[in-house]
């Protein structure tokens, strides 16, 4: 029997994918509008994580039955403390692309993150099950977690089991370690002098905002649901999103890389240690996670799905996230339908040219 077998996804997303404009789909997110450096960043004349979306959305669309989405990232406002607008909405946009595929979500967040995609799943009808709130814990003396690792162990023998992929969109991860920065790969050997003279030993293995200031009383430890899939060799597929280099995933570059990529003053301190498999770098976040769902949903055929997910609906989105659950402008601290600081038809003028790239109507 020749041609594609109806009931294997594969079959059919290898044969979409090589008719994808996948340096237009990667050039639409790579758009530095928010001045963060991090988007520009090439290797040889080439963005550095070339190729990275095509792989994570074929793996997405050939082998995914049960994604984990981590997404939320603290901010301090008028009111105090909440979730920035970049992430949740990147994290909800995905859900709603895996779920229209018949894919099972979770999605995971923390005291902070957990009402912004509690009310965008209500806004968009998701349901209310599919969101776990993860506690915050402190660090012990010796850096231990044992609530947050009874926690994965938990989640990963209940409602994750079977997981097949976890993704951290925008999500903030700790900062390296002498010993995680001797783990990384590169061509030499790692910088440890100069990494101790530039990053003081209280900034190790720490969550940080931008501005280099400590935030892990407000965040909850997710990137051991990472350490728990490397601990027990899990086949699940790993996928990070970032735009700022303190995000889950961002381990996956060398760190000397991506601080020089920075070319920030608190670059060295904030740069987070945890790798993934597939390291998607933005503009803003969310332009990283639109493209990672259409692509997936076009590649599993869904196109017509996909056609109504638009900037108009994802407008509304944002702004009950701002009305609904109090979330703030991660640069600003304002409560405002603006993300990094731009407007929405700014920012949403990527979801506008991914659509265009995969020929979904405006």
């Amino acid at each position: 029997m020749h041609g594609a077998d109806p009931l294997n996804p594969a079959d059919g997303s290898r044969r979409a994918a090589a008719t994808l404009d996948w340096d237009a789909l990667e050039r639409a997110t790579h758009v530095d509008s928010a001045g963060r450096n991090l988007a520009r960043l090439a290797v040889g004349g080439r963005p550095w994580d070339t190729g990275h979306l095509a792989a994570a959305a074929l793996d997405l669309a050939q082998h995914a039955r049960r994604v984990i989405v981590v997404s939320g990232f603290c901010r301090r406002s008028s009111t105090g403390m909440t979730a920035e607008t970049d992430g949740p909405p990147g994290a909800l946009f995905l859900a709603r692309a895996l779920l229209a595929l018949g894919i099972d979500v979770l999605l995971v967040s923390d005291r902070y993150g957990v009402p912004l995609l509690e009310a965008g799943c209500d806004h968009l009808g998701l349901g209310g099950t599919i969101t776990h709130e993860m506690p915050i814990e402190q660090y012990a003396a010796d850096d231990a977690l044992p609530e947050s690792d009874r926690w994965c162990e938990d989640f990963f023998s209940a409602a994750a089991l079977g997981a097949t992929h976890l993704v951290a969109i925008e999500r903030p991860g700790p900062s390296h370690t002498p010993g995680s920065l001797a783990r990384q790969s590169r061509t030499g050997p790692a910088p440890l002098e100069r990494f101790e003279r530039e990053v003081p030993t209280a900034d190790y293995n720490r969550c940080h905002n931008m501005r280099g200031e400590r935030i892990d009383p407000w965040v909850a430890k997710t990137e051991q649901l990472f350490a728990w899939i490397e601990r027990q060799r899990a086949a699940i597929t790993t996928i990070g999103i970032g735009d700022g280099g303190n995000e889950i995933g961002m381990g996956a570059i060398a760190w000397e890389v991506l601080t020089g990529a920075l070319g920030s003053p608190v670059a060295g301190r904030i740069a987070c240690r945890v790798p993934c498999d597939h390291l998607l770098l933005a503009g803003v976040s969310d332009w990283g996670a639109y493209g990672l769902a259409l692509a997936t949903a076009v590649l599993r055929g869904a196109g017509a799905e996909a056609a109504a997910w638009d900037a108009a609906s994802q407008a509304e989105l944002i702004r009950a996230l701002v009305d609904r659950a109090g979330a703030v402008d991660g640069v600003t601290g304002e409560h405002a339908a603006t993300v990094d600081g731009l407007e929405l038809d700014v920012y949403l003028a990527a979801l506008v040219r991914l659509r265009k790239v995969l020929g979904l109507k405006s």
